[in-house]
């Protein structure tokens, strides 16, 4: 196993140690902690998210920047001089889209209710499967499916580089609009399509 290997496997790891955590019973009591003592939505975090989807024209489409670095892969793989980079390109936008799709349509098959719906309600006993869009949470899909490939292929700079996505993760948790397993699930799929798509993809870019 290569260090980025190891690396994006911590990742998952972690991941899906949090996930097991929230499912038995951290996800209500982070949630509803927020909520008492005043902490959900913190500016720091609101702002960061939305400056982020700006940046990374997330407003504008989820899929426009996968598809952008997959177009410009493509272009790239023309010519053999630049074929190489092409495929790492392609690696990237690959795994940003796949982990963008993946956890969007996976929204659709558990239809968990958000964070602040349930608070709202007070029926913790009627969280899935009721025409919710919580589990797993598109926005860390998105941001650790493009920063994900992205430490792998650089893993000097792994740790600043994953700073970003762990941060959205963060936000999102604060915001009460994801619980600490939804964030978690899509950290496991984007960890895991990097694994994959990295192996498949090694001969043709050399990392």
């Amino acid at each position: 196993m290569t260090r980025s290997e190891k690396l994006i496997t911590v990742h998952i790891a972690v991941g899906a140690a949090l996930l097991i955590a929230g499912l038995l019973g951290v996800d209500r009591t982070i949630a509803e902690y927020l909520r008492s003592y005043g902490y959900e939505d913190l500016w720091v975090f609101s702002a960061g998210t939305t400056l982020l989807d700006t940046v990374t024209g997330k407003e504008i489409s989820k899929f426009l920047i996968g598809l952008a670095l997959s177009g410009c892969a493509l272009a790239l793989m023309v010519s053999s001089k630049t074929r190489a980079l092409g495929w790492v390109t392609l690696f990237v936008g690959l795994v940003q889209l796949l982990g963008t799709l993946l956890t969007g349509v996976s929204k659709n098959v558990f239809e968990r209710l958000r964070p602040f719906q349930l608070l709202e309600s007070g029926d913790w006993s009627h969280a899935w499967f009721a025409d919710g869009s919580a589990f797993p949470s598109g926005h860390a899909g998105f941001y650790f499916g493009l920063f994900m490939p992205l430490a792998y292929l650089f893993p000097r700079w792994h740790w600043p580089i994953m700073l970003t996505p762990w941060f959205i993760a963060a936000a999102r948790v604060n915001a009460n609009d994801h619980f600490v397993s939804d964030v978690a699930a899509s950290i496991v799929v984007a960890g895991a399509l990097t694994l994959v798509l990295a192996r498949m993809t090694r001969s043709k870019h050399g990392y």
